[in-house]
């Protein structure tokens, strides 16, 4: 075999393994997904005969910039920045609200808390919107969720609440599943004092609805 002809298959031979090894090492992408609360901090379930309170919550607003599959963290004051490789594992507004539902059920001890308008036909007690004005998310430091949310009771079409409130939840590190779940606490934190609010307007009208039966 002539030299020249033995050189050229050894180079070629060599850039095909060399493309191969370049191909397997590529970086792959991760995906994450927000939690719900943990059974534990479920409400007791309603005495038997009792209404469970029916809640529709309406799609979660988040602004444009996070509305993507790309896991968005801030990077100084004004500086956003795109994980190219940790993603959402789906759409995050729709993840943020399903998971708003599960907690909100859980909290309130209902099964009937749903995302509208899906599921429940009816008319519910109580409707439920939020905003997330902002959501900055730094890695190794903390997550921080600022939403406005309102409450509003099907009952008499009047606004229950309607309040704007930033919660935080320190990381312990840089990972991104650190930082997802630094994300859920704070959902958690919101469906907390989203719970605390229909359960008050649900006891006073209880309360007040007995009081006009037993005068």
């Amino acid at each position: 075999m002539p030299r020249h002809g033995f050189l050229t298959r050894m180079l070629l031979l060599a850039g095909i393994a060399g493309f191969a090894a370049g191909c397997s090492s590529s970086p792959t992408a991760r995906f994450y997904t927000l939690n719900a609360l943990g059974h534990q901090e479920a409400s007791q379930p309603a005495p038997l005969g009792a209404h469970p309170v029916s809640v529709s919550i309406a799609p979660v607003e988040i602004p444009d910039y996070l509305d993507r599959n790309q896991i968005v963290t801030r990077d100084g004051s004004n500086a956003l920045k795109i994980a190219e490789f940790d993603r959402w594992g789906g759409s995050l507004g729709e993840n943020f609200t399903s998971v708003l539902v599960e907690n909100l059920s859980g909290l309130l001890a209902s099964d009937r808390v749903a995302a509208y308008p899906r599921l429940r036909p009816e008319k519910p007690d109580y409707w439920v919107g939020v905003r997330v004005l902002r959501l900055d998310c730094m890695p190794g430091d903390r997550v921080e969720l600022k939403a406005q949310w309102l409450v509003m009771a099907e009952q008499d079409k009047q606004v229950v609440t309607n309040k704007i409130l930033t919660f935080t939840e320190r990381l312990n590190d840089s990972r991104y599943d650190t930082l997802a779940a630094g994300v859920s606490s704070t959902i958690g934190q919101l469906s907390r004092e989203i719970a605390r609010e229909i359960e008050a307007r649900s006891k006073g009208t209880a309360g007040s609805t007995t009081a006009q039966a037993n005068p």
